[in-house]
């Protein structure tokens, strides 16, 4: 029969070290030897390094007491046991303190009733204090004695202090936490949306595309309208949605680059989670103005280039953040019915899925970026005093363009001072000087119905109202000097020729849209007449095209190769159509059908080889009048292609100037290179008078004149650039108020008989002249007289004497 384990035990443990005592006084009579460590007290700074401590002490007490007891004879003789037996034998384990070691194995530990070697004693250690102190055995005797003896109360006391020590941190962590967590937010709040506008690639060749900008929108799918402000920022009621943003401009003169490259940084003010959502789209649109004044955001008037679009979060839920993205352009689709506040014309095209390739592409990144409160509400207070500035002066620029778009289009109740069929007469007084820009002009014309003047400045078109002279309209799309300006017969559509390669034509019918087409040419456009139902146009390539209307658009219909030198001037009248080039050839057409068909080809020996830089038709359809860089203009009878009357007095040798016929056919006005306008009788060739220059030319320079259809009025220019050169508006008045430099040419001897006053001039002129022209043939008539004379005195001598 297999004895009791602990029997065993028992009787191998007395007869290695002796019988256990119970007493009391054996074990105190030979106290174990216990060296404690010097008292240390425990504080809450100290608590991460006595629990370092304890764990690695507790860690190396597991590694060596496990030594021990395998070297032990008790640990011998168990593992004898289990290898005769094979039955594990049960070992009496005293009641454990819970001490675990940080890998998780478990430490032995004795108690103080438990069987101690060498029979000690406790007390000397009673003397030390267990509530301050932590005892602990060295590791030699740790080996030796193959125990642990920890007192109960320190472990207690260890587990409160860790207890608090744990408590304490969590607090500490809670606090920690609940501070990160409102940083955290606050930090989301100041993380704000940056779209970064870089580039485009090379946008199509358009005259219209001079200073483009870039504007933002940004949409809510859901609604589709604009994204709506969160209820945090909403400090006005009106403002409730993320209103659109346009970007500065880029000057293509002033960059000398056809490439836009804006590198324009915007930020909103909206936090950034509440714009880059998946159901936020961000539209881009690339726009420009035609006018002189740049048009408001919400305004319909931009000339719209191309647009894109970006999802800021993808269908893959990727977020297209953090990087440069190229996207590509498409053109701008057909205008919607109806208009909204709140849903741009972009937003229809995207909707509706109107995606027509752009041939170019544009650049744009959307960053992550902090933003403190303050800096934004100072960046959109500047963004908003900047708005409204430029708003309001746009505002009052726009209304007084408005008012005059409305004089220009109203119909005027004026009187003109002309009456049908009566000759014009020669203006002597100032009543308006314009100054268009500092380059003066190039070329003028009145419409059809006089109450529009039209002047070439350079590369742009000024629309004044007639008689008001205001400011209405600047056209601005061309890119090199402008030659020619003709109205249609209705003064809604205005013909623009330039050294640009192009034509257009302008359509004025109001003032909130001008529409205009461009006529591409190989090479400078001289010249160009304008019909209802075709434009006529003569190039420095030698030909010269029809354009016919077809569906509101203007399309080449044919090309006419018959001039040898480029085409200086066209002329129509009906179904006449004359023709001009740079080597004296001019060329009569016949327009029928809007058909061009050749009629003959007039060469005028005297001006053969010589520039034409004019050609006019007299009113009455049978005469034309030429103008030649020879400084002389020429009066030529159509029926006989002859030379009847030349108009000298004029210079033009070099540059382009120009000349005009009155309405009623009896005046021609002549401009000069010196800056003179020179003027003539159209049926004797007379010069009558000239208006003098008030500009200093150092040089030879272009001129132009136009004589009003309805009224004794004039207006005339020179283009002289960078020297402020105004225009002259005159007209006939008899009491002259405002000397307009007019000087009428008369012989000496009549001039204090004839000139009381300067305003009956040309009338009394006109008198003396008849008057001398009778002297003059009574003189001459004298001696027949005197010889008929004496001849009757013959006849009646003979008579008397029969």
């Amino acid at each position: 029969m297999d004895k009791d384990p602990m029997i065993e035990l028992t009787e191998f443990h007395n007869n290695l070290y002796g019988p256990i005592s119970d007493s009391r006084e054996n074990l105190i009579e030979k106290p174990p030897e216990i060296k404690p460590r010097k008292k240390k007290l425990l504080s809450i700074n100290d608590t991460r390094s006595i629990g370092s401590s304890s764990s690695s002490s507790e860690r190396n007490g597991s590694e060596l007491s496990s030594v021990s007891h395998n070297s032990s004879p008790l640990s011998q003789g168990w593992q004898n046991h289990k290898n005769n037996s094979g039955v594990p034998m049960p070992v009496p384990v005293p009641r454990p303190r819970s001490i675990s070691s940080t890998n998780g194995s478990s430490v032995r530990s004795l108690s103080a009733n438990s069987p101690i070697s060498h029979k000690s004693s406790l007390k000397d250690s009673r003397s030390v204090t267990p509530e301050s102190v932590s005892i602990e055995l060295s590791d030699s005797e740790i080996t030796d004695n193959s125990s642990r003896i920890v007192p109960s109360k320190v472990i207690m006391k260890e587990n409160k202090e860790k207890n608090d020590i744990e408590l304490s941190a969590a607090l500490s962590n809670d606090a920690c936490l609940s501070i990160y967590n409102e940083e955290t937010r606050n930090e989301n709040e100041n993380i704000k949306l940056e779209i970064y506008i870089h580039q485009t690639d090379v946008l199509k060749v358009d005259t219209r595309i001079r200073h483009p900008s870039v504007i933002i929108y940004i949409i809510d799918t859901t609604t589709w309208e604009y994204l709506r402000i969160s209820n945090a920022n909403v400090t006005n009621q009106e403002k409730t949605y993320i209103n659109p943003i346009l970007t500065k401009e880029f000057d293509f003169k002033f960059h000398k680059t056809i490439i836009p490259n804006w590198d324009e940084k915007v930020v909103y003010t909206e936090q950034f989670k509440h714009i880059i959502t998946e159901n936020t789209v961000i539209l881009f649109e690339i726009v420009d103005f035609t006018g002189g004044i740049r048009p408001l955001v919400s305004m319909n008037n931009w000339h719209r280039i191309a647009w894109a679009f970006i999802r800021p979060i993808g269908s893959n839920g990727i977020t297209n953040i953090g990087k440069q993205i190229r996207l590509q352009l498409y053109k701008p689709g057909p205008k919607p019915k109806s208009f909204h506040k709140n849903h741009p014309i972009v937003m229809y095209w995207f909707k509706k899925g109107i995606l027509k390739k752009y041939p170019s592409t544009l650049y744009i990144s959307l960053n992550k970026v902090k933003h403190f409160g303050v800096a934004d509400e100072v960046s959109e207070h500047n963004q908003q005093e900047f708005i409204s500035i430029k708003s309001s002066s746009q505002n009052d620029l726009n209304s007084d363009l408005i008012n005059s778009s409305q004089e220009m289009f109203q119909e005027y109740n004026i009187k003109w001072k002309r009456f049908p069929g009566q000759k014009c007469k020669i203006p002597n007084s100032e009543i308006v000087k314009l100054q268009p820009n500092l380059e003066g002009c190039m070329y003028l014309k009145f419409s059809y119905d006089g109450l529009k003047l039209a002047v070439a400045t350079g590369k742009n078109i000024n629309i004044y109202s007639v008689p008001g002279y205001k400011l209405l309209k600047q056209l601005i799309g061309h890119q090199g000097l402008v030659y020619t300006l003709r109205w249609s017969n209705d003064n809604n559509n205005l013909l623009t020729t330039s050294s640009d390669y192009t034509a257009c034509v302008w359509t004025l019918k109001n003032y909130n849209q001008t529409d205009f087409q461009i006529l591409p040419h190989p090479s400078y456009v001289y010249c160009a007449e304008y019909n209802n139902a075709v434009i006529i146009t003569g190039c420095y390539d030698n030909i010269l095209r029809l354009w016919i209307s077809t569906h509101n658009k203007w399309t080449l219909c044919q090309e006419m190769e018959f001039h040898k030198g480029f085409i200086s001037s066209i002329t129509l009248l009906e179904t006449i159509v004359l023709s001009a080039d740079s080597h004296g050839l001019i060329i009569e057409w016949t327009l029928e059908n809007s058909r061009l068909e050749l009629k003959r080809i007039i060469s005028v020996p005297e001006i053969r080889q010589v520039i034409i830089s004019n050609i006019i038709l007299h009113p009455a359809g049978k005469r034309l009048l030429i103008q030649t860089r020879d400084s002389i203009l020429r009066m030529m009878d159509l029926h006989t292609t002859a030379i009847i009357q030349w108009f000298r007095g004029g210079v033009n040798n070099k540059v382009q100037t120009g000349c005009v016929l009155s309405p009623c056919g009896n005046l021609v006005f002549g401009c000069g290179e010196d800056g003179l306008v020179n003027v003539w009788e159209a049926y004797t060739a007379k010069q009558l008078a000239f208006y003098t220059n008030r500009q200093d030319l150092t040089a030879a320079t272009s001129s132009a004149v136009d004589y009003h259809p309805h009224d004794h009025m004039i207006v005339f220019g020179v283009y002289t650039p960078n020297k402020n050169s105004p225009i002259y508006v005159a007209q006939y008045k008899k009491e002259n108020e405002t000397d307009i430099g007019l000087r009428f040419l008369i012989p000496i001897e009549h001039k204090q008989k004839v000139f009381e006053h300067i305003n009956h001039q040309t009338a009394e002129y006109e008198y003396l002249n008849k008057l001398k022209t009778k002297e003059h043939d009574n003189q001459r008539m004298m001696p027949l007289v005197n010889i008929i004379k004496r001849m009757d005195t013959v006849l009646n001598s003979f008579k008397i004497k029969e």
